[in-house]
């Protein structure tokens, strides 16, 4: 049934159909953020808070709601040339993040085509569509399934381990903080692994460096911001720095991927094969954007 029913309508990334669900979710998190809010609110005031206070907490979280969702936009742009518009944004607006989002959708096309340019060159067709949203849809979900049913099986002995201290100085190191320093800075010594990859491959097309370009121009902007938040006291921008800084590698990239699209930028004289491929690819994602 579910075959047929992809057969009897022409797949595209822009079918109303597409919007129309994500019209759905989104009505959905919406009705249930204002239900949770009227009801703090609510709450707040039997309680006696000061109107002042509720205000500043609603402001507060406000404003940490706007800036994660700079991350969000970025994801979701970076995802419109394979997935189109609603499909990024359904996931990247609930329970998705920018990270596992882009690297689900690249390990999909290299299993299927060799590459995401290459995926993009041949053209996307509903079961490539399905196939990724599927992969990136359960794997996802399984984090909050487990949470769901396991979580209170196992949250006591993690309290436990999350207040024990190891070594260091002066009453020594938090556990838990230390198990989520390295796994942060492992995650990003895998992803850094990931970008730079390309320096040991036999790239002939610019857009291979793409991903290590973005990493050079986001780690300048952020030690920029760095000196300008430590030195120069420009509180303020510490919120900012991160959203700003992938904005601003997203857009150089962008800017070079425009200019090597136009004008042929190539690392060499031969542009047959995946090279080729990479250029049409570019073009293609180029001009769905627009």
């Amino acid at each position: 049934m579910f075959a047929t029913a992809i057969g009897a309508r022409e797949f595209s990334l822009r079918d109303p159909m597409v919007f129309i669900l994500y019209g759905v979710v989104l009505a959905f998190i919406v009705a249930l953020s204002l239900y949770y809010m009227l009801s703090a609110f609510k709450r707040a005031k039997e309680l006696g808070i000061e109107s002042s206070k509720i205000k500043k907490v609603i402001t507060t979280s406000a404003t940490f709601s706007i800036l994660p969702g700079l991350g969000i936009a970025l994801g979701v742009v970076t995802l419109i040339g394979t997935l189109g518009i609603a499909f990024p944004a359904i996931r990247l607006s609930v329970v998705g993040s920018l990270q596992y989002e882009t690297q689900m959708a690249n390990g999909v096309a290299e299993g299927l085509y060799g590459s995401m340019s290459n995926m993009i060159a041949h053209g996307i067709s509903a079961q490539d569509f399905a196939t990724m949203a599927m992969i990136m849809t359960i794997a996802i979900c399984s984090g909050g399934v487990e949470v769901l049913f396991f979580y209170r099986l196992y949250q006591p002995k993690i309290g436990k381990l999350m207040a024990k201290t190891t070594g260091g100085k002066k009453g020594g190191v938090n556990i838990g903080d230390l198990v989520f320093q390295v796994s942060f800075i492992g995650m990003v010594i895998g992803y850094l692994a990931m970008s730079i990859e390309t320096l040991a491959k036999n790239v002939t097309f610019i857009d291979g460096y793409y991903n290590f370009i973005a990493v050079l121009v986001a780690m300048g902007c952020m030690y920029v911001f760095d000196v300008l938040i430590n030195k120069a006291n420009w509180k303020w921008l510490d919120s900012f720095s991160t959203p700003l800084s992938m904005l601003i590698a997203m857009f150089v990239v962008g800017i070079i991927s425009f200019c090597a699209n136009k004008y042929g930028w190539a690392l060499s004289t031969d542009l047959s094969g995946s090279a080729s491929e990479a250029a049409e690819a570019a073009k293609n994602a180029f001009a769905m954007i627009l």
